[in-house]
């Protein structure tokens, strides 16, 4: 227990280094493999050597007292039966360092600071990889690589990027593999005002669940394509792996989501589809979509999410689903720091729990639970 509180202790003193550090220079948002190279001359960009980072502090309030409300089912505790005000869902700090070697070479190491399956905010990395581009539109990457899951994969973690202040959890939640061990082919082809970037990829991951159990994915592969055109994109994914504690070991996943940006408003809208098996070969398909849209005025960007999450099967046991309608405000500081408010309001499906955890014995299934979070958003 001492060495959680130490773990947890050091994490709020960098964050608070950090913030003070945004307020005194420039910052730059943390993306993976950011521009090795100038599309107008091929030239290697500077410097060689980059730092970047992110973080946020977050809270969050649920009215629920009897579960608790968290963003994905790796973390162990959330906001209402275990913690009134809890800081550990949206909470975290990334550092990132990239190196521009030539042209052709580069590499990415990623290290995340989060609340984990263990209780800790133990650093973990999240990137690790070294990409060779073959020509301007071709690469390969070999590493531990981000998966093209979702349009918002590779920016998930920097809250500083969205304006809200987490994804849907109905949607992101349905994928518990947010990298893999392995390799990927990315190409890039040009259609006069149309881009399309086809990735593929093949590796393997190992998730520890949170009772301690190490679940093993082999044989991850996944084909993930996004075509922009202007303020406009689209995004799609299919992938399958084999999970060793499934029967047959096999999980299936697909995702269609559509965006558009052209600088005052912004509107998202996306929907997977999985499939999973448990021990005892019962089939679980599930479907989940998120519609969310943000208008910009100034430095404020109030916004909307709807979502929703249905099984499409009978597994025989309690159903995952409910349905959330969020709705809160982003204000821009200054450079690179935002606070954000947001609502959820959470209506769970009949004689479901929903996505709540740590049910207690008086809890009430089919209900309703309102969640209020604030955060703050840097990047350097």
């Amino acid at each position: 227990m001492f060495f959680l509180q130490k773990t947890k202790c050091w994490f709020v003193v960098m964050l608070l280094t950090i913030i003070g550090y945004c307020l005194s220079g420039t910052a730059i948002a943390a993306t993976e493999n950011s521009a090795v190279t100038t599309e107008s001359t091929g030239e290697l960009s500077t410097p060689v050597w980059s730092l970047n980072g992110f973080g946020t502090v977050g809270f969050s309030h649920s009215n629920e007292k009897s579960a608790d409300f968290v963003f994905d089912n790796l973390q162990p505790k959330g906001s209402g039966y275990n913690r009134d005000l809890n800081p550990d869902i949206d909470t975290r700090l990334g550092i990132q360092v990239t190196a521009n070697l030539n042209p052709q070479w580069s590499a990415v190491l990623q290290i995340v600071s989060e609340y984990r399956w263990d209780n800790s905010y133990t650093p973990f990395v999240n990137w690790a990889n070294i990409r060779y581009a073959v020509s301007p539109d071709l690469s390969v990457r070999f590493g531990r690589i981000a998966l093209a899951s979702y349009m918002a994969s590779s920016s998930r973690k920097v809250g500083y990027s969205n304006p809200w202040i987490r994804p849907s959890a109905e949607v992101y939640r349905l994928l518990v593999l947010t990298n893999s061990d392995g390799v990927d082919i990315s190409y890039r082809q040009h259609f006069q005002d149309v881009t399309n970037n086809l990735t593929l990829l093949y590796g393997k991951k190992t998730v520890v669940n949170t009772r301690g159990a190490h679940i093993h994915s082999s044989d991850v592969w996944g084909v993930f394509d996004t075509l922009e055109y202007g303020p406009s994109s689209l995004h799609m994914a299919y992938q399958e792996r084999h999970v060793d504690n499934q029967s047959p070991p096999l999980g299936k996943f697909m995702s269609v989501g559509v965006s558009y940006d052209p600088g005052q408003w912004l509107i998202n809208a996306e929907a997977v589809r999985v499939v999973n098996y448990d021990a005892r070969s019962v089939k679980a398909i599930r479907a989940a979509w998120n519609v969310s849209a943000a208008y910009r005025l100034g430095r404020w960007t109030p916004f909307v999410s709807l979502s929703e999450l249905r099984p499409l099967s009978d597994t025989g046991v309690a159903p995952l689903a409910q349905k959330t309608i969020a709705a809160g405000v982003r204000w821009d500081l200054m450079r690179n720091l935002d606070f954000k408010l947001q609502a959820d309001h959470i209506r769970l499906g009949q004689g479901s729990p929903g996505t709540l955890q740590n049910l207690q014995p008086d809890f009430q299934r089919g209900g309703r639970v309102n969640v209020l979070s604030a955060a703050i958003d840097f990047v350097f």
